[in-house]
């Protein structure tokens, strides 16, 4: 049986096309728009989405920060109160067990948000340190507040004139930053985050079982007032996909190691942080062994190269297809892949089979718009 956020009424008002995601009843596209038009709001307009199905895990006291910082490959000590950071926790042997965002609102306050499909399993996964570590008198405490909260990621360039119609409270002005404000009475935690490669925010609510979804589809309605575009799964991967994010279980997972993904740069990672962290050895040790990794790649011929799909150089099986779709923007294919070493500079070509066809492909940088028109970096 699929569970259901917050917000699935607000989706079932809309009509949205309903599909199971990682145990979630979700919306795949809303009846008014196609997924191109939902992409192209977000890019040239403000949209948001749902996505209250994530996992968000707060952890208080004194040692929370010591703690975290040996839970995940990022120096959590560089942060401070009010800012957020992105990082990943590793298995024993470096491999990935999620992506996740860690937000220090005290020195002894922390949320950690995760994925939807891996809720359980990170869990588990931090419960079972917190209680060795705890049987070593380290005071912090773990609590569960995914199904008594809810989260809105509102996207593009139109997003702070919203966010200044709905509230008069300063907003956090740089990214990965968060500040608490209020949305008529509702305390609303708001950071300077989100997955489409767009200026936003994501904005966290929290309540009791009883009273969260009237406050999560009361946020929800405030925004429909102020003509943001609703966005589902659709266009939120092909969104994420031009800017070259990471999708958890297409493009990365536990067999994935950490220095295969490309992702082990700073901020995000500092492999040799003296604190340690779960996974360190098995990542240190795989410095120089590292023999495929991930990147960007169009497709030189018509297809969609999608997850799982062959990777060839000289007829010789060397990796797969971990993404693939459509840009909306430049209506190429795209798609990231796992390819030999030697093949990971910007030009590099190699072939997708694709329904028994070989399709050349070229090695491409992220994201892939014209940064001057769409994204973070345009030029207003």
């Amino acid at each position: 049986m699929t569970s259901r956020t917050s917000l699935y009424q607000a989706h079932i008002d809309l009509q949205a096309d309903m599909t199971d995601f990682l145990g979630f009843d979700m919306p795949i596209r809303y009846k008014s728009s196609s997924i191109v038009d939902e992409h192209m709001a977000v890019r040239e307009n403000v949209g948001m989405f749902d996505t209250s199905h994530m996992g968000r895990y707060w952890i208080t006291g004194k040692d929370t920060k010591e703690f975290l910082n040996y839970l995940v490959p990022r120096d959590i000590s560089t942060l401070h109160d009010g800012m957020a950071g992105y990082t990943m926790i590793l298995n024993e042997m470096g491999g990935i067990k999620d992506d996740v965002i860690v937000y220090q609102l005290k020195s002894d306050e922390f949320l950690l948000v995760c994925n939807a499909g891996n809720r359980q399993k990170i869990w588990n996964w931090i419960d079972s340190f917190a209680k060795l570590w705890k049987l070593a008198g380290k005071d912090f405490n773990i609590e569960d507040k995914s199904d008594t909260s809810c989260m809105i990621a509102v996207q593009g360039p139109r997003v702070e004139n919203i966010m200044k119609d709905l509230t008069s409270d300063v907003l956090p002005d740089k990214r990965f930053r968060i500040a608490w404000i209020s949305i008529g009475d509702t305390p609303v935690l708001c950071s300077t985050t989100g997955y489409t490669g767009e200026a936003g925010y994501e904005l966290m609510v929290f309540a009791d079982i009883d009273t969260i979804n009237e406050k999560a589809i009361a946020l929800w309605n405030q925004l429909l007032v102020k003509k943001v575009v609703p966005c589902a799964l659709g266009s939120r991967d092909t969104l994420r996909l031009e800017s070259g994010y990471c999708l958890y279980g297409n493009d990365m997972d536990e067999t994935t190691h950490l220095l295969e993904t490309g992702l082990d740069f700073f901020p995000f990672v500092k492999i040799d942080k003296t604190s340690g962290f779960v996974g360190q050895d098995a990542v240190l040790s795989f410095k120089d062994k590292v023999d495929k990794i991930r990147v960007g790649f169009k497709l030189l011929a018509k297809g969609i190269a999608r997850h799982g799909y062959k990777v060839f150089v000289d007829d010789k099986e060397v990796g797969w297809v971990a993404s693939g779709t459509q840009s909306p923007i430049t209506k190429e294919p795209i798609g990231m892949a796992y390819v030999p070493i030697t093949h990971k500079e910007k030009g590099s070509l190699f072939q997708i089979e694709i329904r028994n066809k070989k399709v050349d492909a070229e090695v491409i940088d992220f994201p892939t718009f014209d940064t001057t028109k769409y994204g973070l970096r345009r030029q207003l």
